[in-house]
């Protein structure tokens, strides 16, 4: 992981700057506490990207146990706020002076906390766009059991093998099938076809309804799948990076 071509921009001035640069996060400088328990914890979501701009997610208590304190938090939501946004202070981030993509910007962010704070305390944060990784060493990897996705997939694989092309009108279309040879039906023949067309017209509308609720399953899973979002993982101190 190369943090450095962002570290120097976020943590000391740049000569013939106009734009004052951060100063590097306090808990950058803590050496962890060996005294905490760094209990392992389930991959779970921050937030989506977008949200920063209205909202600063407060810190999940499960992180008290493996040395974040609020302040360090704090300064890491406010820090990535910015980048997201695109008004982070890295004015020569680049050769040419160009401001770059708020993506790479964000990502490199991240792995510059995550090599100098989060991997020794046993948690890595990630960006990711849907399921796939944006951030850190596995980029590019795509997380099939990530929270979050799975019932929406799930519920976009939904077998439609069942579907129907008749309309709810064919039924009727032809009125009563009693005289269909030539004489009426009895009336409990009559009462037993009525029954029957009554059924298959609740079977279609029950498809119809289902097929609606897939093709709202596959759009909210499509939008999903490009969406960035926060995610916070637990890794074994031993693989601190």
């Amino acid at each position: 992981m190369d943090t450095g071509r962002l570290l120097p921009s976020l943590v000391m001035p740049t000569a013939g700057s106009e734009q004052p640069m951060l100063a590097a996060p306090e808990g950058f400088s803590r050496p962890p506490n060996h005294a905490q328990p760094y209990t392992k914890f389930d991959t779970f979501k921050i937030q989506d990207m977008d949200d920063f701009y209205e909202n600063i997610p407060r810190m999940p208590l499960v992180l008290q146990p493996h040395d974040v304190y609020h302040e360090d938090w704090i300064r890491f939501m406010g820090d990535l706020a910015l980048a997201w946004a695109g008004k982070l202070p890295v004015p020569e981030y680049s050769a040419d002076g160009r401001q770059p993509k708020r993506t790479v910007l964000t990502a490199d962010l991240i792995d510059l906390w995550n090599a100098s704070f989060f991997f020794k305390r046993g948690i890595e944060v990630v960006l990711f766009k849907g399921r796939e990784r944006r951030s850190g060493r596995n980029t590019g990897q795509v997380e099939l059991h990530l929270p979050g996705f799975e019932d929406i997939a799930a519920a976009s694989d939904t077998d439609s093998s069942s579907s129907s092309s008749e309309s709810d009108e064919d039924d009727d279309k032809y009125g009563s099938y009693g005289g269909v040879y030539g004489r009426g039906a009895t009336s409990q023949v009559a009462a037993e076809l009525a029954e029957a067309r009554r059924q298959r017209r609740e079977k279609k509308r029950a498809e119809k309804k289902r097929r609606r609720q897939e093709k709202k399953q596959r759009r909210k899973l499509k939008e999903a799948e490009r969406t960035y979002a926060l995610f916070v993982t637990w890794i074994p101190r031993s693989e601190g990076y």
